[in-house]
């Protein structure tokens, strides 16, 4: 996301809307006719980082799918395993209560069984009747339990089987999806790099007290996190103050947007999405009037087309990772980015 710090008194609107919309097209465009003065080269380098940051988030986000799609597919077949074995041991217990069944079903047949009515009948005295009835109910248990046992087998052998054929529709159609994935992945890489080396191309149009400006420390002051973990998260970011912008980069050595984002709430021990776009589908949404620090503000048109995300710091101040040849920085969340799409509350 290009950062709005370099804004001059002369921009020539015609001249960037042309810009934005030919590099928007395609992200593998050229970069424009060479600027006529600083201001069409800044107006430039805005656009071409737009392209590349978006294209980047849809390669980003492709490659989150793909992982999600890819766990899927194990996920299923570890439930295939599981479900399977489950209907082979039941199967095991139905056939071991099947000779019982059958033995049971013989006698009552055959007329083995006594009921209370015989051992009545039989018995010889009132103790003879009490001491055939509590036979006669151990055995009526006994039965009870082979039975419930041989009934629990065959739903327990059904029921695993129809688990497995779901587990195996799950796995057909997840992996599906991720060969369609990986068949456009290459070509987002492809763009994606295009545009990150058309915008390296209209920095380097920049003259040097731009590029200067550009790199610029922003606001020096001291910034502190409440408790807790985004706290920790917000004073982890803060510290990389300085740290250079690396298309891609995730790591103290350089860092995107989304990186420092992914890397300061890691440092918190809380785990976020590597994309701006995907990060945007964690913790709770808040307003623009309620933020507190660790809050992170996503900058798009759509949920689905978030180009850049930074951190709130409190005093209307932000810190994030703005764009080709700037630093990690902070800067009034106006200076941030024009289309603030939403924010989110990760923690707490």
């Amino acid at each position: 996301m290009a950062s709005n710090r370099l804004k001059y008194a002369v921009r020539s609107a015609i001249a960037a809307s042309a810009v934005i919309s030919v590099v928007a097209l395609n992200p593998g465009s050229a970069v424009a006719d060479p600027p006529k003065n600083r201001d069409d080269a800044k107006a430039q380098l805005d656009a071409a980082s737009q392209v590349a940051e978006k294209a980047q988030e849809a390669w980003m986000a492709a490659k989150d799918d793909l992982a999600a799609k890819q766990a899927e597919v194990a996920k299923a077949t570890a439930d295939i395993q599981t479900y399977t074995q489950q209907a082979a041991d039941a199967k095991t217990k139905e056939s071991q209560y099947q000779g019982q069944v059958d033995q049971l079903a013989s006698a009552a047949y055959s007329g083995v069984q006594f009921t209370q009515l015989s051992a009545l009948l039989t018995g010889k005295s009132a103790q003879d009747f009490l001491d055939q009835s509590s036979e006669l109910q151990f055995l009526a248990q006994q039965n009870a339990i082979v039975m419930d046992g041989y009934d629990n087998a065959i739903k327990t052998a059904n029921s695993a089987k129809a688990k497995t054929e779901d587990a195996k529709k799950r796995s057909q159609a997840a992996a599906d999806a991720a060969q369609a994935i990986l068949a456009d992945l290459d070509k987002k890489k492809q763009d994606a790099d295009q545009a990150k080396n058309n915008a390296q191309a209209a920095y380097n149009q920049l003259d040097a007290a731009a590029k200067g400006l550009l790199a610029g420390a922003g606001d020096t002051g001291v910034f502190l996190g409440p408790p807790g973990a985004a706290g920790t998260a917000m004073n982890a970011a803060v510290g990389e103050r300085g740290v250079p912008y690396v298309w891609g980069g995730t790591t103290p050595a350089g860092f995107d947007c989304s990186g420092l984002t992914q890397w300061a709430y890691h440092q918190a021990g809380v785990n976020i999405p590597r994309s701006a776009a995907a990060q945007f589908t964690v913790g709770r949404a808040v307003s623009l009037d309620s933020l507190i620090p660790g809050d992170l503000i996503f900058y798009g048109s759509s949920a689905s087309n978030i180009h850049h995300v930074s951190m709130y710091v409190g005093a209307g101040k932000v810190v994030h990772a703005p764009t080709e040849g700037e630093v990690v920085k902070i800067v009034p969340i106006g200076n941030s980015g024009s289309d603030i799409f939403g924010a989110k509350r990760i923690v707490g």
